[in-house]
């Protein structure tokens, strides 16, 4: 058995808080059943740039280290920094390059639901 060691990552050590986040949102058209891909930038100063900082402040802790590869519906990049997320789940993905220019990825059980906002188009 693999014991699976927990993590604390200060995002911020991988974000620039002086720009933008680019949103990008996949859903399925109910008619055609094709993926609808809806792209939009996070502005700085918004209030969802607010909560999504302030949700990488209270969520530095329990991030394991993750080789799997995920699909998401709602994705969050900036640079080479990345945060995966299915809406309506328990989980979340970061990604990132170290400051040792190593490719991370690490993932982290949430709270169902706590990073739905995101999906909000006019927040």
């Amino acid at each position: 058995m693999l014991a699976s060691c927990s993590s604390k990552i200060n995002i911020n050590n991988y974000i620039d808080k002086n720009s933008s986040f680019i949103l990008t949102l996949n859903s399925t058209d109910k008619i055609t059943d094709l993926t609808k891909v809806t792209q939009t930038d996070i502005k700085v100063n918004s209030h969802k740039y607010s909560k999504l900082i302030e949700w990488f402040n209270n969520n530095e802790s329990g991030w394991q280290l993750t080789p799997s590869s995920y699909l998401a519906n709602i994705s969050v990049r900036q640079g080479s920094f990345g945060l995966l997320y299915t809406k309506g789940t328990d989980g979340a993905v970061i990604s990132f390059i170290d400051k040792e220019n190593k490719s991370r990825q690490y993932s982290k059980s949430i709270t169902k639901g706590e990073l739905d906002f995101l999906s909000l188009m006019n927040e």
